[in-house]
């Protein structure tokens, strides 16, 4: 953490032109830990911008209308460097990412998720800690050792992205209530925060649960309980909805115009039984289908060409060895 601080503040020192971008359908956490990384650059020095690619959420864009800030989408790459957060792969930047490294600007890459091999190549300075529950946790801890201290805005989205990442703290770790105590001291609005993140239940996510729900094939792999559905989207809701009412592991995807995406979820318990990583297999799946894939143990999500069907049949062969439990 040192390290990555000394890089960052000796490019905020020589004022150097800074992207800190986030990855595309951008939620709270990604879009919080992009603006408070690029502000607290900015103070110590750097011509520094947040941004995000493609698109964000309409949970972040509610958040950041709260909170009175905004976010471009595709910025200018006029820059010397570009930092991401929240994002392990040029990738997951879309057609975005494409242009970022078409532009050759130095990169360094700051995130939580598993850690990318051809990203290490591609990065000047390359920092990955897979044990944060969010990257909010991570860009509070990187500012703490910058010697700077958050305003009580900042501290607001940072507070946002843990809440909003950590599923309202079932995914929380230990250290993760001790970064919220920090981020209350410094003037978070804890009440504000779950009113700009809290959504009316849209009535399309509701039928999209019910679909999928119907549409669901449920087998049993060395004795855990998998799901496996097809939706159009909230395929990230729909596996989580289903994790939550007692699969051990679920898998929703969408198949449209030969592009195939697929969204995973996975019961804790049973990542501590066997070699289940969700990002493993996501990455994998998402080199053998002409795309990319990544995330956390637990949740994760692919996006490529073929057909859903294949993919299926991909995923269950891997389980087959995956969900065996550790001996």
């Amino acid at each position: 953490m040192k390290e990555l601080a000394d890089f960052l503040a000796g490019a905020a020192k020589g004022e150097q032109r800074v992207l800190v971008i986030c990855h595309r359908n951008a939620d709270p956490d990604a879009v919080a830990s992009a603006i408070v990384l690029a502000d607290v650059l900015k103070k110590l020095g750097a011509k520094s911008k947040a941004g995000a690619a493609d698109d964000i959420t309409m949970t972040s864009q509610a958040l950041l209308k709260t909170f009175g800030r905004e976010i471009p989408v595709n910025p200018p790459l006029d820059v010397d460097l570009v930092v991401l957060v929240d994002t392990s792969s040029l990738e997951h930047l879309g057609e975005f990412g494409a242009k970022v490294r078409g532009a050759t600007p130095r990169l360094a890459v700051v995130d939580h998720h598993r850690a990318v091999d051809d990203m290490k190549q591609l990065s000047s300075f390359y920092f990955v800690r897979e044990d944060f529950a969010s990257e909010a946790e991570l860009i509070f801890r990187l500012v703490t050792e910058l010697g700077e201290k958050l305003t009580p805005e900042q501290a607001s989205l940072l507070l946002a992205g843990i809440i909003s990442d950590t599923g309202h703290f079932r995914l929380a770790k230990p250290e993760t209530f001790e970064v919220v105590n920090a981020l209350l001291k410094a003037g978070a609005d804890y009440g504000r925060v779950l009113e700009s993140i809290k959504l009316p239940e849209d009535i399309s996510k509701r039928m999209a649960m019910l679909k999928a729900a119907r549409r669901s094939e449920l087998r049993r792999v060395h004795g855990s309980l998998v799901v496996f559905s097809e939706l159009g989207s909230f395929e990230g809701d729909a596996a989580g909805m289903f994790v939550r009412i007692g699969a051990d592991a679920a898998f929703v995807g969408s198949n449209h115009k030969e592009k195939v995406r697929l969204s995973g979820r996975a019961r804790h318990e049973v990542l501590k039984e066997t070699s289940l990583h969700l990002g493993e297999i996501m990455e994998s799946l998402g080199k053998q289908f002409e795309g990319s894939g990544g995330g956390h143990a637990g949740a994760a999500s692919m996006s490529g060409k073929g057909k859903l069907e294949d993919v299926k049949k991909s995923i269950f062969k891997i389980l087959q060895e995956k969900l065996k439990p550790k001996k």
